[in-house]
């Protein structure tokens, strides 16, 4: 089956759209940004943005809809062969990415658009994080939610705060001392679960 070919030029503008998109979010809510204000950030005209998307709401979806789906993707890449979550594998992955495309994850670490993001992907996240923790061992609960959404939050707050205040930590750096964090909070995650099971 012939490969479809990808439209370089269409990459490019999704591209520009959905950093202004990221820019403008740091203020404003989707429904308080106007198609103007967007392409003006976005240094195309109105006509572009219509060949693409009907209103700013349709940018909005799509790039929810993309960053939930490559978080996925990741969590599942990050499931070592015995089927267990490799939280040191997932954030390689995410520093491979964040490398591929550092000016989509400044944008998206402005606090505006980080808060917007964490409001309308968070839960979806969590649930796909708690997914690999459930297993026979592990069973769903209170606690268990609370100390994945714990894990997911220090390490998230490791990359905004080297995103936001400069430092000399490279990203490598910065992955090592988030996996180290992570792989202890995931230790003990499954230390909690054992417990709990034996209980």
């Amino acid at each position: 089956m012939p490969r479809t070919k990808i439209d370089r030029r269409i990459v490019k503008t999704k591209r520009a759209i959905n950093g202004a998109l990221l820019q403008l979010l740091d203020a404003k809510e989707p429904e308080d940004i106007t198609i103007t204000e967007l392409t003006t950030y976005a240094d195309i005209n109105r006509k572009t943005f219509y060949l693409h998307y009907t209103c700013i709401k349709d940018v909005a979806v799509e790039l929810q809809k993309k960053l939930r789906t490559g978080f996925s993707d990741l969590v599942d890449e990050a499931c070592v062969s015995d089927g267990h979550f490799s939280p040191t594998t997932f954030l390689s992955l995410l520093r491979d990415k964040i490398s591929a495309n550092p000016e989509f994850f400044r944008a998206f670490c402005l606090k505006g658009t980080c808060d917007y993001f964490a409001r309308t992907i968070g839960d979806s996240a969590i649930e796909k994080l708690l997914s690999v923790y459930r297993t026979s061992d592990l069973k769903n609960s209170a606690a268990l939610r609370l100390s994945v959404m714990g894990m997911a939050a220090g390490v998230m707050q490791i990359y905004l705060d080297w995103a936001r205040y400069p430092s000399n930590l490279t990203l490598d750096e910065v992955t090592a001392i988030a996996s180290r964090f992570a792989e202890q909070a995931a230790e003990l995650i499954v230390r909690e679960g054992q417990a709990n099971e034996e209980a």
